[in-house]
């Protein structure tokens, strides 16, 4: 079993960062709803050529880990191998991101 790592990195798009600004918490996107999706900083950019070739706009936030609520599973997606990081009932709080 795998330590959890100390860094863990959420892709937003901007306009849902802008809006997180005034609140306790990230705003996020619909295909966070079951669970949030998280990854290493290895895993950015296979993620945002898959996902985020189409835009600039977004962040990528570095997310203390140790600050989320919730539970913090790596598993891997259904029909995959690679194991990513998800976290379970619980959110980002703005406190998490470290930049």
């Amino acid at each position: 079993m795998t330590a959890d790592p100390a860094t863990l990195y959420k892709i937003l798009a901007l306009d849902l960062w802008r809006r997180s600004q005034n609140q306790d918490r990230l705003e996020l996107p619909v295909e966070d709803e079951v669970f949030i999706h998280l990854s290493t900083e290895d895993q950015l950019e296979r993620i945002l050529k898959k996902f985020w070739s189409h835009t600039d706009a977004y962040v990528i936030l570095k997310v203390d880990p140790r600050k989320l609520p919730g539970r913090l599973l790596h598993e891997t997606n259904p029909g995959g191998t690679q194991k990513y990081y998800h976290l379970y009932d619980g959110y980002i709080p703005l406190k998490a991101v470290v930049r």
